[in-house]
């Protein structure tokens, strides 16, 4: 009796939160007030409320909630194996119940705490940006101009050993990057960032084996920097997500808001990281449409970028495995399940937007 009364509990609770989603789905859907409720009003407030109260801890509570699930997970697949072997198939079917009914809650906390800004408007009503398919000419264009940024701020920074000279510490670079935030807010007011939230992860590691730069913890609304990485990579990666925090999930968004605050700053190493990314991705769309372009672009860097990319090419392949992949495939379905259909290609959608700003006709 106990069993069937707790399988009939957690029914109820699993009825009422899909019933939630499908209220909240259809809302969106169909009222764009209370979308912009959402986006400018809820997740304003409560992300801010979440970084003030996170920001108190000196170290990363998301990382260890993962943690604590982690090991919840692996409990409880030992549980349920047991049970299976033993055949109690009541007490199997109420803790199977209750997993589904723990994820479907986990997935509701995730869409209201940050998911939902999959949904939100794009960037370039925020930004006027006639943002259109661009041709190969229009690519080299970009390539060619990130190029002159990028061995330019690279000659100016004097260092052509493959890292920048590193800040004193994380927090060092974390504060920069909140003053980057506020030099741009008072070109663009919708990058006001307020109680800021950025923390090195706790895994930084075990993160390169799947090649994650930096990460959004939607449940606590921390921004999380893999301070592990080549120190050259680390100014966009903070600004990047940021720019998550910030509301925008779009991965392109992210990418395009993290070059803006951090290309307009006055700090260099912020300025190279942010060049140095985008002409990354310029180049890496060019090959894909002609392989001699992206070479001649390439043949006219200066030796420190190319440093700086050997050295990043070579700190990866210490980490490559399967792992790598198979958290790349993962990744990409949970991207196209959030509405970005290019998946984990959808970082390189920001080349549109770059033509786009420096009006490359």
């Amino acid at each position: 009796m106990e069993h069937k009364a707790t399988i009939k509990r957690t029914g109820i609770r699993i009825v009422i939160t899909v019933l939630s989603l499908l209220l909240l789905n259809l809302l969106f859907a169909v009222s764009d007030g209370f979308a912009s409720f959402y986006f400018h009003r809820f997740y304003v407030s409560i992300s801010a409320v979440f970084r003030r109260v996170t920001g108190l801890v000196p170290f990363s509570v998301g990382d260890l909630i993962y943690a604590a699930w982690i090991i919840t997970a692996i409990v409880f697949l030992l549980k349920l194996c047991y049970k299976m072997i033993r055949g109690r198939w009541t007490e199997t079917g109420a803790l199977l119940l209750k997993g589904l009914g723990a994820l479907l809650g986990v997935y509701l906390a995730f869409l209201l705490l940050w998911g939902y800004n999959y949904r939100r408007h794009s960037l370039a009503v925020d930004m006027g940006l006639d943002v259109r398919s661009y041709n190969t000419a229009q690519l080299y264009k970009l390539a060619d101009t990130l190029l002159l940024q990028v061995n330019t701020q690279k000659a100016a920074l004097g260092d052509t050993i493959g890292l920048v000279a590193p800040d004193a510490d994380s927090a060092m670079l974390f504060d920069k990057a909140v003053h980057a935030y506020e030099q741009a807010a008072t070109q663009w007011p919708s990058l006001r960032y307020k109680s800021p939230c950025i923390k090195p992860a706790l895994f930084g590691k075990w993160l390169n084996y799947m090649g994650v730069t930096g990460y959004l913890n939607p449940f606590t609304n921390e921004a999380q920097v893999n301070t592990t990485t080549p120190l050259f990579m680390q100014p966009f990666t903070t600004c990047h997500e940021i720019a998550h925090q910030l509301g925008y999930a779009p991965e392109e968004s992210a990418n395009f808001i993290g070059y803006l605050v951090a290309d307009n700053t006055g700090d260099p190493r912020f300025r190279y990281a942010a060049n140095f990314e985008m002409f990354l991705y310029s180049t890496s769309q060019l090959s894909r449409r002609d392989t001699t372009l992206a070479k001649k672009i390439w043949g006219r860097a200066v030796p420190g970028v190319k440093a700086d990319y050997k050295a990043m090419i070579n700190f990866y392949k210490a980490y490559r495995g399967p792992l790598d992949d198979y958290s790349g495939m993962l990744y990409d379905q949970y991207l196209k399940a959030n509405k970005q259909e290019k998946g984990i290609y959808s970082y390189s959608e920001v080349v549109g937007w770059l033509v786009a700003y420096f009006h490359l006709n």
